[in-house]
């Protein structure tokens, strides 16, 4: 079963030569995909006319292909510019670039590289790796659950399911609705002055501290499954931004980045070897898990069941459903017929 990661290694200490080799290239790239002809190295011209053919409606700008065989990346102990630096095809030739590279990410580069390309930032350039492995899940019969639970309050809020018991509730990124809306009434604002360059580098700011976050809370929760031996179980989301929440719920709801964080838990578990299950969290948030009757939010984060008289948190609440429904479902169904969704491709 293989797998994919994608490294960002940025490109530093540009000459200015190199820099205007680079942006010809990339700027020419964009040419040859509106089917302009323009000089490209040859291979990086058949691969512009290779995602032409599958490009559909408009071209927007695109990152440049560089061909895996032409693509070099190496180690430079001596360099007192750059640790690492890598090979990239412009124009006739090849030049040497300086890169740096994540820390923990340096060793993913012994894997198999499939492909390379030139991304043009805001005010840099850098290279996405693509790196393969193949790797066999941990489990397809898990004893272990771990569920999550996507909310408005914590946009993830985990219970651990062994041995029949529900232990290790942990709540996250309750930060990240209070960052989004900040920047929703700083945007606001700026839009009243029309500042709309601002509006563009603070909308770049805001994606890049919220998938910091995601990608953390993603990577605590890889972790505890691979640490318990377990399953990640993940509500399904299809359809929540339709639902009927009342005007200021709904527009919580479609800022909040569930699907982001959602394919993030999805990549890293499969990296890992933990298989994912996405189950329907219909009234899951609604229904008490104790006796199993329709309850009422007291708040948005406090669940009361009226037949029990439980009073609990509401995420843990969904969290705590999801995980027995999941246990339900493999009990009367099989392991066998639960398919993970991040199931890797087979070749």
């Amino acid at each position: 079963m293989i797998v994919q990661k994608t490294i960002r290694a940025k490109i530093v200490s540009l000459t200015k030569s190199k820099e205007e080799k680079l942006e010809r290239e990339y700027a020419n790239f964009q040419l040859a995909l509106r089917n302009i002809d323009a000089p490209l190295y040859s291979a990086t011209k058949q691969q512009a006319q290779r995602l032409l053919k599958r490009i559909k409606g408009e071209v927007r700008e695109q990152p440049l292909v560089i061909r895996r065989d032409l693509f070099k990346i190496q180690r430079q102990e001596t360099s007192k510019v750059a640790k690492w630096w890598a090979r990239v095809p412009v124009f006739k030739r090849s030049i040497w670039v300086a890169v740096e590279l994540p820390r923990n990410q340096e060793s993913l580069l012994r894997l198999d590289i499939r492909e390379c390309r030139l991304v043009k930032e805001v005010k840099s350039w850098s290279l996405r790796i693509t790196v393969q492995k193949e790797t066999s899940f941990i489990m397809l019969d898990p004893k272990n659950v771990l569920a999550v639970d996507l909310g408005e309050k914590h946009i993830a809020t985990t219970v651990l399911l062994r041995d029949g018991s529900f232990v290790n509730p942990s709540f996250y990124g309750e930060s990240v609705r209070g960052l989004r809306r900040h920047y929703a009434w700083l945007r606001k604002r700026l839009g009243e002055k029309k500042a709309l360059d601002t509006i563009r580098k603070i909308r770049d700011s805001e994606r890049r501290k919220v998938n910091d976050i995601l990608h953390k809370i993603s990577r605590q929760i890889v972790d505890e499954a691979v640490a318990e031996h377990a399953c990640i179980v993940l509500g399904d989301l299809k359809g929540i931004r339709q639902r009927s929440r009342g005007r200021r719920m709904n527009r919580i709801v479609a800022n909040m980045p569930y699907f982001r964080l959602s394919n993030y838990v999805c990549y890293k578990a499969a990296w890992a070897g933990v298989p994912v299950y996405k189950i329907k969290e219909a009234w899951t948030s609604k229904t008490c898990h104790r006796c199993g009757q329709i309850g009422e939010r007291l708040s948005q984060g406090l669940f009361r069941c009226p037949s029990c008289n439980l009073v609990y948190n509401a995420d843990l609440n969904g969290a705590t459903n999801i995980a027995k429904r999941f246990s339900d479902y493999m009990l009367e169904n099989g392991a066998s017929l639960a398919m993970p969704v991040n199931f890797p491709r087979v070749k």
